[in-house]
């Protein structure tokens, strides 16, 4: 069951005994860890392994609210984090927690899986900050110095420096508790962090703002493309936005998330041909769409094209059922936040990676 992948919100009705429809219950939480014959969901009430053999239905499910109030103002600073990792993992991954480090030391032939709670680690032969990254979700099981010291040592492992993404839980310089204890460990021990990184969430319908159908959001003299894959022509404009490091690990990264679909605004010409002005990636993960490599061309901006491409990206989810999507911008970015506050997002929280030089 695709549903039951470890890390999505699931609600999950089985059977108690095997064999029996009528004697069920249900579960709600995220998945912890899956394999061939159980899945384990993380509730409030605590684990709860259920046999695969006794799921009758699963569902996926949203984030938990954390107040009243629409979808993308009501979820919790560190949900949205990992909606946003979602969409953007590499291969190299682990999850620092201290039963999965009991579980890699203990002599038993079980395949107990990997747990996803405590901190995720990320590695990645790109050079995208948030591939390459520690980012604290649950607590790991063990106190902030061991944690750090288990991070450096991951890093290390990989002839890598450690840098670690923390984050706060509203639109302030306080951290969330799932990274406070780390800044006076990271200060002391020469890490500095990066400008600020600014989540923003809004509506879909409201981004869209009346357009109905992605090619609905087209400014006068574009067309919207909407696709599968992303064309070289996507590439080479990323590319010039940044180093993108390793082509292989960045490609990676891009076309690793399903279902993902890339929006594109072409500037049609007169002899019938065509060429790409802005374009952006949107991923969908736990009924949240997530926008990421908005970029447009240097000599075409505030032209309308990259307006086009993040109300047609709305669009298109929101045709879907995605009522709330989220993107990542730096502080300094101000044609992006000035765009996304504009078709209705607010910031969410900031994010900074902390890293030793």
């Amino acid at each position: 069951m695709d549903d039951l992948q470890p890390g999505k919100r699931v609600v999950v009705r089985y059977s108690l005994e095997p064999g029996d429809t009528h004697s069920t219950s249900d579960a709600l939480g995220v998945v912890n860890s899956a394999d061939e014959t159980s899945v384990e969901i993380g509730t409030k009430r605590g684990p709860i392994r259920i046999p695969r053999d006794q799921i009758m239905l699963v569902h996926e499910v949203p984030p938990a609210p954390t107040k009243s109030g629409r979808t993308h103002e009501i979820v919790s600073a560190v949900d949205l984090r990992r909606i946003s990792a979602a969409a953007w993992l590499p291969q190299d991954i682990s999850w620092l927690h201290m039963e999965n480090l009991r579980n890699e030391s203990a002599e038993t032939d079980a395949d107990i899986g990997l747990l996803q709670k405590g901190w995720l680690l990320r590695s990645s032969e790109s050079v995208t900050r948030r591939a390459n990254s520690c980012l604290p979700v649950t607590d790991t099981g063990l106190d902030w110095e061991q944690s750090l010291d288990a991070v450096e040592a991951w890093y290390a492992a990989r002839q890598k420096p450690s840098c670690i993404q923390i984050y706060s839980s509203e639109d302030s310089n306080s951290l969330a508790p799932a990274c406070e204890g780390l800044a006076p460990l990271l200060s002391a021990r020469g890490y500095s962090p990066s400008e600020p990184v600014f989540l923003l969430a809004g509506s879909t319908a409201e981004a869209a703002a009346g357009a109905a159908h992605p090619g609905d959001a087209a400014a006068p003299g574009l067309s919207i493309d909407v696709s599968e894959e992303p064309s070289p022509l996507h590439y080479a404009a990323w590319a010039s936005e940044r180093d993108p490091g390793s082509d292989e690990a960045f490609r990676g990264l891009i076309e690793a998330s399903d279902p993902c679909q890339f929006i594109t605004a072409y500037a049609d010409h007169p002899d019938g041909s065509r060429s790409m002005v802005a374009g952006a990636r949107i991923v969908e993960r736990s009924k949240w769409g997530v926008l990421t490599n908005l970029v447009t061309r240097p000599d075409l901006r505030r032209r309308g094209a990259g307006r086009s491409v993040a109300r047609a990206a709305a669009a298109l989810l929101s045709q879907r059922g995605v009522r709330s999507y989220l993107i990542d911008v730096e502080a300094s970015n101000d044609a992006s936040l000035n765009l996304f506050t504009s078709l209705g997002a607010t910031v969410r929280h900031r994010s900074w990676y902390a890293s030793r030089g």
